[in-house]
């Protein structure tokens, strides 16, 4: 007992807190995600107790109508963003599975597994990352700051984001510690959540100048893929599939910023480009080892969201909270390359 004790430093107890926080942060979300208020016949809005929410989000997650657009083996290119859904099939799979089995036990356990296995993907994201590099206090400050402001947003499709911070932290890790291994299957599960995933090979040349070696790794790795969604291989030849060039109901890409004011223009480029990618972008070019391959990745991030992604969806911003941590990190003499 002295010993652990003896062992528990500040930045121990400033972990558990993290882990605590984080938890509270998914719960307060996921109330408001799912809607604490609904709409009645009446068109009024009425406050759902904690019971009903559970019981709503629980059956949200376990419905078939859920994953139907997903799972269904038709594949079509109808210029909606929701297409290249078709190739994300795997963990929706998995994740409809695991809900389905916990609410044979109990119907509201779907409920607190969705918010338990996100707020823990979350939280080892932040114990990856202080592995690869050693955190000081403030990063790990800046990283709970960071996912709080994300999640006072209405977010979306949250899971993917999260599953894919989750895959950037673990691929930074294998990057800096040299497991090929590791990177290799970190890589292969980022690719089945999301097609973005395919950037992630770029982090292993952030450390490691082995580009044979990543080519002949890439060539394996999209194999696999269209191996894995050969039903979708057709649908998968037309650019519109991933970058759908039509507005999407209900919102607002990045050629539509004209038809909100000033003020607000400037705040959402300034909270979604800016500061995200200024930060990168500002600690490479400040450190004394800039890091060529940290900034190509950055900008392909970068071009992604612009060009491929809504402007309101603020949850893929978590994407790239690890890359900010790296450039932090990279930014500091102290951290040899």
């Amino acid at each position: 007992m002295n010993l652990i004790l003896k062992n528990f430093n500040e930045k121990n107890l400033l972990f558990l807190i993290s882990f605590f926080l984080i938890v509270y942060i998914f719960i307060n979300f996921t109330q408001k995600h799912f809607g604490i208020m609904q709409i009645n016949d009446d068109k009024s809005f009425v406050q759902l107790t904690n019971v009903e929410i559970k019981k709503n989000v629980s059956q949200h997650l376990t419905s078939v109508l859920t994953y139907e657009r997903i799972l269904s083996k038709k594949c079509s290119v109808t210029g909606d963003m929701h297409d290249r859904h078709k190739v994300r099939w795997v963990k929706s799979l998995l994740l409809k599975n695991l809900y389905q089995l916990s609410k044979k036990l109990n119907s509201k356990l779907p409920y607190y597994i969705n918010i338990i296995l996100h707020s823990f993907l979350i939280f080892l994201s932040l114990i990856f990352l202080n592995q690869a590099f050693k955190l000081e206090k403030i990063h790990i400050i800046f990283f709970l700051f960071y996912v709080t402001f994300i999640f006072q947003f209405h977010l979306g499709e949250y899971s993917y984001s999260i599953f894919e911070m989750f895959f950037v932290s673990v691929a930074l890790y294998a990057s800096k510690k040299k497991n090929i291994t590791l990177f290799f299957l970190i890589i292969l599960m980022a690719i089945l959540n999301r097609e973005s995933g395919f950037i992630l090979i770029l982090v292993w040349l952030i450390f490691n100048k082995e580009y044979k070696k990543i080519v002949i790794f890439s060539i394996i790795i999209l194999t696999i893929f269209l191996m894995v969604n050969y039903e979708s291989i057709n649908c998968m030849i037309n650019p519109n599939f991933f970058i759908p060039l039509e507005k999407q109901e209900g919102q607002t890409i990045l050629s539509q910023l004209d038809s909100i004011n000033i003020f607000s223009r400037v705040l959402v480029i300034t909270i979604n480009y800016i500061l995200p990618f200024g930060l990168i972008f500002y600690n490479v070019f400040k450190s004394k080892d800039k890091n060529k391959i940290l900034i190509l990745i950055g900008i392909i991030y970068l071009f992604v969201f612009l060009f491929a992604s809504t402007i309101y969806k603020v949850e893929e911003k978590l994407i790239i909270l690890p890359l900010i941590i790296l450039s932090f990190n990279l930014s500091n003499k102290k951290i040899v390359n």
